[in-house]
């Protein structure tokens, strides 16, 4: 069985590596942010329906993103609870 400080170090590394990964996750969000901006800009005056899909698709691919950041966050959350009654 794993001592309380074996524990407290799993959950801290959990944290970290969260942590990481919700910047990552921030990062990918950026660049969709950015993508999106360059096909609206590219797009202004078509009104084809593909264009229209693509930009609902990654308006839809960010919110998920924003998401998945936000369930991370609370999740790190969680694990610093229980690391502080541990």
């Amino acid at each position: 069985m794993a001592s309380i400080e074996e524990v407290k170090a799993s959950v801290a590394a959990s944290v970290d590596g969260t942590g990481r990964a919700v910047t990552g996750i921030q990062q990918v969000s950026d660049q969709l942010d950015d993508a999106l901006a360059l096909l609206r800009v590219t797009a202004i005056g078509s009104f084809h329906p593909a264009v229209a899909d693509a930009i609902a698709q990654l308006e839809q691919a960010r919110l998920r993103l924003d998401e998945a950041a936000t369930l991370a966050r609370a999740a790190v959350d969680a694990a610093e609870r229980y690391r502080m009654i541990v």
